[in-house]
């Protein structure tokens, strides 16, 4: 929020000015895993904004309570300092802006401030910063009900409960494109059933290492793969008009093609004429676009026209020759430059270990879940001081290049926003490798419910929240 506020000139009129500035540095420290300097400019920021001429403001003292929050979370990463004070005073700043806007809030302010209680109260409720209160009892584990039920009754959605004999469930529900899942305890009192999931242990940490695998063939060939990816994508964004061509009209049927005539033939060949220009022209504007400098936009623009001329002189050339009756000339695509068009290797045969080029690499996933994750940030830290930064890809792996006389001996995971949570982790020194990663995917994201009730009936489970909803045992 506070980025926007960065002054362009390093001289500040406000001290709110040079907290942006400052803020604005966040998103590189955490990629970079120097969580100890993310901790360090929350704290210079905060108390820059505590000087602020609008410190007073209800939204100034909204604002301080959100960096409070985020002040919290990077103090838990890292280790260092106390979250709890820190959500204690965005509790209090809250609680200013809420005693200053009086009875007639504004209704966007009350909303706010509503959401930023709401994220204290979580983020105080994983740090265990407050006593918690005692967990519901559910009451003792019914033998008769133990069992494997699937939902009915609601449509376009899938629900299984699986009730143990020691008192333990897992739950699963997906509707629409949304999948939840929960484990805890469930009992039986009178004729209700109650589910209450489990909370994150206190302690547990977010990432762990597990295995640790020698180099093999597969993680060869996926380095490679993800190495092709990364050059596709650059190739895309150095070249926006290397796109697919226009799609071709379908092919009409004998007995629908009305017959060709004289003037048909004559234009299909002044049509031909007229595509193998527009391919030369197109051509000659990607090479000059491309050139040996930078990309000037009007070059990139005149070679992007130059391209969709080509697409629809060679659809009309095609609509031309069959109208014509006669088959359609190959005359090629625009030439592209090589930077335009990176090549990419059939990986379906065997790689020859004597070719193996090896790396380090890292598979991120939640084991308890089936999941392998994407989009996690990895930073590499070798024990010369040399870092690389990435992140995971489909099949949640990542992968950092193998440096003579060092090894990767630390590892700093990242969830994106809006999780935004880090850790660092120590690991044995790896030359090259592959380490896999635990990630305890249920301490970024709130159980589905705090209970679950359902009503018991002829041997089915009725949730209480969920009309017409029943559960049966097959």
């Amino acid at each position: 929020m506070l980025t926007a506020l960065a002054p362009a000139a390093p001289a500040f009129a406000d001290p709110w000015d040079e907290a942006g500035l400052l803020l604005s540095q966040v998103t590189a420290a955490r990629e970079g895993g120097d969580l100890a300097k993310v901790v360090s400019i929350y704290q210079q920021a905060a108390e820059l904004l505590a000087q602020g001429k609008e410190r007073d403001e209800p939204l100034a003292l909204m604002i301080r309570a959100d960096l409070q929050r985020d002040l919290a979370r990077a103090m838990a990463d890292a280790q260092s300092g106390d979250p709890c004070a820190a959500l204690a005073q965005g509790e209090r700043l809250l609680e200013q802006a809420h005693d200053l806007t009086g009875p007639a809030q504004d209704a966007q302010l009350a909303e706010g401030m509503a959401f930023g209680a709401d994220q204290i109260a979580r983020e105080q409720k994983r740090q265990r910063c407050k006593s918690i209160a005692l967990p519901v009892d559910p009451g003792m584990p019914d033998a008769a009900l133990v069992g494997h039920y699937y939902l009915s009754g609601v449509m376009e959605t899938g629900s299984e409960l699986r009730l143990k004999a020691d008192g333990r469930f897992d739950w699963y529900i997906s509707y629409g494109a949304v999948d939840q899942m929960a484990a805890g305890r469930w009992g039986r009192s009178g004729n209700k059933v109650t589910l209450v999931p489990d909370e994150p242990a206190a302690d547990a940490p977010l990432f762990r290492a597990d295995q640790r695998f020698a180099w093999n063939e597969d993680a060869e060939r996926r380095m490679r793969e993800l190495a092709e990816d990364k050059a596709a994508e650059a190739a895309s964004a150095l070249c926006p008009w290397n796109v697919a061509a226009a799609m071709s009209a379908p092919m009409l049927l004998p007995e629908d093609r009305p017959p060709a005539t004289k003037a048909d033939v004559a234009a299909a060949q002044k049509a031909l004429a007229a595509a193998e220009l527009a391919r030369d022209a197109a051509s000659s504007a990607v090479a000059a676009a491309l050139g040996a400098g930078p990309i000037e936009a009007s070059a990139s623009e005149r070679a992007t026209a130059a391209m969709d001329i080509w697409h629809n002189a060679r659809q009309a050339m095609e609509d031309a020759y069959r109208a014509a009756d006669m088959a359609v000339p190959d005359i090629g695509t625009p030439a592209m430059p090589p930077a335009c068009t990176p090549q990419r290797a059939d990986y379906r045969a065997s790689i020859p270990e004597s070719e193996w080029q090896k790396s380090v690499a890292v598979i991120v996933g939640d084991p308890a879940r089936e999941l392998r994750l994407s989009r996690v940030g990895v930073v590499f830290i070798y024990d010369d001081g040399h870092r690389e930064t990435g992140h995971t890809s489909r099949g949640g792996w990542a992968f950092a290049p193998a440096r003579k006389g060092a090894a990767v001996n630390t590892l700093v995971l990242s969830f994106p926003k809006p999780v935004d949570r880090s850790q660092t982790l120590s690991i044995a020194p790896m030359v090259h490798g592959i380490q896999t990663i635990i990630a305890d995917t249920r301490q970024i994201e709130e159980p589905p419910f705090a209970q679950m009730r359902l009503d018991v009936r002829d041997g089915d489970l009725l949730p209480e929240d969920m009309p017409r909803g029943r559960y049966s045992r097959n």
